[in-house]
């Protein structure tokens, strides 16, 4: 059974095995509707399609240790068991350093994956939110100064329940405490000026910490000094297309820029667009 992890109160958690989730569940601690992923699924799903897929799973046999080997005459049986575990240990050392080089890369990527899925459904969540307000106010999204303006309209007007939708694990970022949103909780940027009849390909929601240039083709130049949780960006799209581009789907030039990260189709018309951070 591999890795679960949980996306509890806006941040990922774990990784828990099979029964410690059944326990958090049990406890009420998660509920069947928490979103969870593990090694091999495609994207986070609900905890109950989890458990369901893993209901069969069958509990490996108890272990029974072996007998004792008695100790050769002449030689103290502590003494001997001293020898022989200082022996296995030593011999050890390099095959542990060897499995750890082997199981620590595909950990760290799952890992990352999982911060890469999470953060992509939390973008695709405001995209969602913000056609929903569109929709109720003549086609004009929410605009503002900045992110942490656009998305607190959004929480005013019940378009967002809950405020650590805007926020993901990031250096210099600290989780929402109440529905008033700061610069500190918000992670997220958003595109100034977004009408009902802007291009599909206009990116209306995007992880900070990059720069971006509304132009057919342009790429997102990553800021400098900033620390991301991930080697890549988040974007959703005003077509409901939700994406994460790093490498190796999207060329990342030495700096960490994303080349391409508008559309070579995003036709902007007559339209202005403006970048607004958090």
């Amino acid at each position: 059974m591999p890795d679960i992890y949980l996306h509890v109160e806006g941040q990922q958690t774990g990784p828990y095995q099979l029964d410690q989730v059944r326990q958090m569940l049990t406890e009420g601690k998660v509920s069947a509707q928490t979103l969870a992923w593990y090694e091999g699924s495609k994207d986070w799903v609900m905890l109950a399609k989890v458990l369901a897929a893993f209901r069969a799973e069958v509990t490996p046999p108890a272990f029974t240790p072996p007998s004792p080997v008695p100790a050769k005459k002449g030689m103290h049986g502590c003494l001997l068991a001293a020898i022989i575990v200082g022996v296995i240990v030593f011999m050890s050392i390099p095959v542990i350093a060897c499995l750890a080089g082997v199981a620590l890369g595909p950990i760290t990527n799952g890992i990352n994956k999982a911060k890469e899925n999470m953060t992509m459904q939390q973008a695709r969540q405001i995209d969602i939110a913000m056609f929903a307000y569109a929709s109720d106010h003549n086609g004009a999204y929410p605009d503002g100064k900045t992110s942490t303006e656009v998305f607190q309209k959004l929480l005013d007007e019940k378009y967002v329940t809950d405020p650590t939708v805007f926020y993901f694990d990031m250096a210099g970022k600290t989780k929402p405490a109440s529905d008033k949103l700061t610069a500190e909780s918000v992670c997220f940027d958003a595109t100034s000026g977004v009408t009902s009849d802007s291009s599909n390909d206009l990116p209306v929601v995007f992880s900070t910490g990059y720069t971006v240039t509304y132009s057919p083709g342009a790429g997102a130049t990553r800021d400098p000094g900033v620390q991301l949780p991930f080697p890549g960006i988040v974007a959703a799209f005003k077509s409901n297309r939700a994406q994460w581009m790093g490498s190796p789907n999207f060329r990342v030039e030495p700096d960490g820029s994303i080349d391409q990260f508008v559309p070579s189709t995003f036709d902007p018309g007559t339209k202005t667009y403006q970048q607004l951070k958090p």
